[in-house]
């Protein structure tokens, strides 16, 4: 099988790019022939392409990710010819519009579409996705597959539920060592380290984790706070105006999720919108962290409530002082025991080895509706 991995963004930025490139690391493991087209990166992050790199697969950088020309659909129709892939999966809108449009009368290949964002589709998103040229879709969770047969119309049987994996780095926490993090942080070290993993935005909910932890400044209750991703710092004015600048840290994007869950004690999901699968809930999973989560899209089915951390009504501050209070509260024997769960659960569920089993079993049904296409 020979299936090539088409990605809009490029960089390091985006959680659909670490998708694409732990997908084309499982795939290459598991014996199958892969390349990737990228978008460039405009992020002006000069390690954005290393672990492309390092893959050591065919790749080109193509201009994707913005509006379709004759010249990127050129380029990208020359890939198709060239490696003649079985299956294309394609990650965001420009790679899924490259694919289509580039791939013009080239239908001897199955055409799958990743999609990992809760918001409801509209009109023509779901239209998209409806067409007879694309086999398969790839929803990163249930909730995701609800929301797009009810607003985009989308038959049931054409969507696949794959969760996404956690990050490799995070496949063993015991050989993480992060005996310093804490001290390079300015983290005070005989607190609990409540975390939240995630570049800055309106819908990750980093406010509402504020406002949950003036609250729980106001019970008495001793932790610390980090927020840990890019633009992070823009929440200065809201920490400045909560005072809470003695108990919340702000770190910028950082490439060492692993180091920074190794030293926490409690992660944090507060998104309320968009989000559809956390990536920093799953790899806090991954690394035996009990969370405390929002009840949006797919964080119930990362975090088993009660028993690998709670759910909280999503855009709730103070439910989510609740959850975090109760852990808090709770004697650290319990709070391991949560967090052993938590690792046995991403393990049966998030593991490299559980996403390309399913993937694969996705693209052979791809390859068996594009050849029944053929036929007709």
């Amino acid at each position: 099988m020979r299936v090539l991995i088409a990605v809009a963004h490029g960089g390091i930025y985006s959680g659909g790019s670490h998708q694409a490139f732990y997908l084309l690391r499982g795939l290459k493991r598991a014996g199958i022939e892969v390349m990737a087209v990228w978008g460039p990166d405009e992020e002006d992050d000069p390690h954005g392409f290393d672990g492309l790199k390092q893959l050591d697969i065919p790749y080109e950088i193509i201009p994707i990710n913005r509006g379709v020309t004759l010249d990127s659909l050129g380029k990208f129709r020359n890939v198709l010819k060239r490696f003649k892939p079985d299956v294309v999966e394609c990650f965001k809108s420009g790679a899924q519009y490259h694919a289509l449009y580039g791939g013009l009368g080239l239908n001897d290949h199955a055409l799958v579409f990743y999609r990992g964002i809760s918001r409801p589709m509209d009109i023509w998103q779901g239209l998209k996705y409806r067409l007879w040229r694309v086999d398969r879709i790839i929803a990163n969770s249930q909730a995701l597959k609800r929301t797009m047969i009810e607003t985009g119309g989308i038959p049931m049987d054409k969507i696949d539920c794959v969760y996404n994996e956690y990050d490799p780095a995070c496949a063993d926490p015991e050989l993480v060592n992060a005996d310093d993090l804490k001290a390079e942080l300015s983290i005070p070290p005989d607190v609990p380290l409540i975390t939240q993993l995630g570049n800055w935005s309106e819908w990750r909910g980093q406010t509402v984790t504020l406002a949950a932890a003036k609250m729980l400044v106001a019970r008495g209750l001793k932790f610390h706070l980090l927020f840990a991703g890019r633009e992070t710092e823009k929440l200065r004015p809201k920490v400045d105006e909560l005072r809470l600048g003695g108990v919340v840290t702000l770190s910028p994007y950082r490439r060492d999720p692993e180091r920074v869950l190794k030293i926490t004690d409690i992660a944090v999901n507060a998104s309320t919108s968009h989000e559809s699968l956390s990536g920093g809930l799953v790899n806090a999973q991954a690394m035996g962290v009990p969370a405390v989560a929002s009840d949006l899209a797919g964080n119930p089915e990362v975090v088993e409530d009660g028993v690998t951390g709670f759910i909280v009504p999503t855009n709730n501050p103070v439910s989510l002082a609740d959850g975090l209070a109760k852990m808090l509260e709770m004697p650290q024997e319990k709070l391991k025991d949560m967090g052993c769960k938590a690792r046995e659960r991403a393990r049966a569920f998030f593991s490299s080895e559980v996403r390309i089993k399913s993937t694969l079993d996705v693209y052979e049904r791809a390859i068996a509706q594009c050849k029944g296409r053929l036929k007709l």
